[in-house]
């Protein structure tokens, strides 16, 4: 953990403490898990992918696909950090909170594209959309839509 990504995982962890009232419990050997937490007596792993703006245009992520974990209780939270700006889309906090198992229908239906060098690694490219205020994946021709997901923190609760 370093970098962006701790600054990722340190709002998450703090927002789900304050805001939710949630526990946090941190592994003790990376397991492509950065943190658990406990709702309705579940024990729920929980994976932080943080991106600074880039080039004025999107938010970039990557997955590798050796690492991912696809349970019912995971879920992947994409961070979009807006260093310097205290609100982003006119929001605070840019949380994109998405089950593993949607990512997981993603990857076998093709609706991610990978890396153009590897077939091992999705690039996510997340692009916001200013005058509607909504969200795409896009990358290579693929586009989802991603603004149902955006501050979804209702998933954790």
């Amino acid at each position: 953990m370093s970098g962006i990504g701790f600054l990722g995982e340190v709002e998450i962890m703090d927002y789900l403490k304050k805001n939710l009232s949630k526990e946090i419990y941190i592994p003790l050997k990376d397991v492509g898990i950065d943190f658990g937490i406990v709702k309705s007596d579940i024990f729920y792993l929980i994976q932080v992918k943080t991106s600074t703006f880039q080039k004025g245009s999107y938010f970039w992520f990557d997955l590798h696909k050796k690492k991912m974990v696809y349970k019912k209780n995971a879920y992947y939270i994409f961070v979009c950090k807006s260093l310097g700006r205290r609100n982003f889309m006119d929001k605070k906090t840019n949380f994109f909170i998405i089950p593993s198992l949607e990512l997981k229908d993603w990857i076998n239906s093709g609706k991610l594209a990978t890396k153009h060098n590897s077939n091992e690694i999705f690039n996510i490219f997340l692009y916001p959309n200013f005058k509607e205020k909504r969200w795409f994946y896009k990358n290579k021709g693929k586009q989802i839509e991603w603004t149902k997901y955006w501050n979804n923190l209702e998933e954790l609760k």
